[in-house]
């Protein structure tokens, strides 16, 4: 009968233990997802712009200018920038890097020689596209220049 009992109490004791580790581990997991998802730092924005003529074909060295407004926003209140200017690489694709989620305009800009170099016939090609920035997201954009 003692016997019993104490068999009882190993058991019950087991289960106290039991009870209170899994209120421990439940305790201590509650307490990590909340450190771990309030630690999270959101990525700036990330913008990459293709320019592409009537055709469809990826244009080089044409100008993207990033800006809040044509009245002179800033696009980075606290470093005073009112635009970012970048030239398309070979693939035709400018990228641009961004502190603060935001709405910009996009302008692509290119002066081309469709004569010859003896007799010159420039033309001025250009388009523009709204670019609407995201934390954590690269935006890809494609603007046409005609």
């Amino acid at each position: 009968m003692i016997f019993s009992g104490f068999c009882i109490i190993i058991v019950n004791y087991n289960e106290l233990i039991m009870t209170k580790n899994i209120g421990f581990t439940i305790i201590i997991a509650v307490w990590f997802s909340a450190v771990l998802f309030s630690c999270h730092k959101a990525e700036p924005p990330k913008a990459v712009i293709t320019i592409v003529d009537t055709g469809g074909v990826r244009i080089p060295n044409v100008k993207v200018t990033v800006y809040a407004n044509p009245n002179g926003s800033y696009i980075d209140p606290q470093g005073s920038v009112l635009n970012d200017i970048q030239y398309t690489d070979a693939g035709g694709d400018a990228s641009f890097k961004f502190k603060n989620k935001a709405i910009l305009n996009a302008k692509a800009w290119i002066k081309l020689n469709f004569g010859t170099t003896q007799a010159p016939i420039w033309k001025e090609l250009d388009g523009q596209k709204l670019l609407i920035l995201e934390e954590d997201k690269t935006v890809y954009l494609t603007i046409m220049i005609k």
